[in-house]
């Protein structure tokens, strides 16, 4: 009898501790953590269990980790919540994970980050810089310097091209298995082609344009090949396509044709990629219809910043020509105002009327003793840059 109720006791005594130890187990903080490629680090945190007074034993825990064999860093949270360790990139680690307080407890962890992202080659050019980094990369927009867009051309490769004006940045880049890596970029300027309003006076010459190409003029071709009268036409693409025959009469006649653009639009409010497809798409266009690409471009509105004039660069043409004075159904105006003198742009337009304001540009030229010359790169040869033109189209 009294064997079989110590025999009872100690059961009980058993299931107590076991149900205590059970308590404790489930009450005992737990442990989590987060691996942080970009910033090679790992985040170990304390969480509360879930048996009663876990929140407790959770407060009067501390935390404290290391790197095993060789310590990286050591950090001891001071709430037991959360402690932040810096690994190395590219390897395994072992990072032993301690809990202090009332339910004392140690684990292993084994973490593997991804290799460093590194530069390996960077290549700078007219065009700009191509950057091969060692990892893929994911492709996040970046502008840089205002104007310099990065574009990815291959996987593991970014290129910055050239912009307007030379830029040196700090390029954030991201690999698409979660490293980071800053890139000093150095871009250099695109060369810009300059704008002249005034041409050579030499010889008493004026030079005579007529912008856009809506509205071709018979009376404009007759006055051409009764006096050889030279004139420049700055055709819009999409204008002059409506009437090639004419535009073919115009060159055969003498005539000279100037880039336009392609839709004339400001210039100076699209990117440097849409001002070189508008001038540039317009050259080729003009050169295979008329049988010579043209080497002048005049900017719609006379609007011109270094933008439009690099996005001229690129798009093959050698000056921008924009004009001193303008004439049209209500006379000649100069850019100062005085009477029309030697080496002075004129514009005009391809509109209805164009035949008579054309004849009477030619008296007041006759009359200033003035001679309408060819407009060539050679006729601003020796002349220095301008920005004199007035507002027009």
């Amino acid at each position: 009898m009294v064997l079989a109720v110590v025999l009872v006791l100690v059961g009980l005594a058993v299931a107590w501790l076991g149900q205590r130890a059970d308590a404790a187990a489930v009450a005992a903080p737990g442990v989590t953590w987060a691996v942080h490629p970009a910033s090679n680090t790992v985040t170990v945190r304390l969480v509360p269990g879930s048996g009663p007074g876990s929140r407790q034993i959770l407060a009067r825990s501390r935390l404290s980790v290391s790197g095993g064999r060789i310590v990286f860093l050591r950090r001891r949270s001071a709430d037991g919540a959360a402690a932040r360790v810096a690994v190395p990139a590219g390897q395994r680690t072992q990072l032993v994970v301690q809990v202090r307080g009332p339910l004392p407890a140690s684990r292993t962890l084994t973490v593997t980050l991804p290799p460093a992202l590194r530069v390996i080659t960077y290549r700078r050019g007219r065009r700009g810089v191509v950057v091969t980094m060692s990892g893929a990369l994911r492709h996040v927009p970046h502008r840089l310097c205002g104007t310099d867009v990065v574009s990815f051309p291959a996987p593991h490769r970014l290129a910055v091209a050239s912009s307007p004006q030379r830029c040196r940045a700090r390029l954030r880049v991201y690999a698409r298995d979660g490293e980071q890596a800053v890139v000093r970029v150095a871009v250099p300027a695109l060369p810009t082609i300059p704008l002249y309003s005034f041409a050579s006076p030499a010889g008493h010459a004026v030079y005579i344009t007529v912008d856009d190409g809506w509205t071709p003029s018979p009376q404009v071709l007759a006055i051409m090949r009764s006096s050889r009268l030279p004139v420049t036409a700055f055709l819009i693409a999409q204008a002059a396509r409506q009437n090639l025959p004419y535009w073919r009469a115009f060159v055969l006649a003498g005539g000279t044709v100037g880039d336009h653009t392609v839709s004339h639009p400001d210039l100076t409010r699209l990117s440097l990629g849409q001002a070189t497809a508008q001038w540039g798409q317009a050259r080729l266009a003009l050169g295979r219809w008329l049988g010579r690409d043209p080497v002048l471009g005049r900017p719609p509105y006379g609007a011109v910043d270094l933008t439009v004039q690099a996005a001229a660069y690129r798009g093959g043409l050698k000056m921008l020509v924009g004009w001193s004075a303008t004439a049209d159904s209500d006379g000649v105006r100069t850019w100062d105002g005085r009477p029309l003198t030697a080496g002075e742009i004129v514009l005009l337009h391809w509109v209805p009327g164009l035949g008579q304001q054309l004849t009477r540009l030619l008296a007041v030229i006759r009359a200033r003793h003035l001679h309408p010359m060819p407009l060539t790169p050679a006729s601003l040869a020796g002349i220095a840059p301008q920005r004199h033109s007035l507002s027009g189209d």
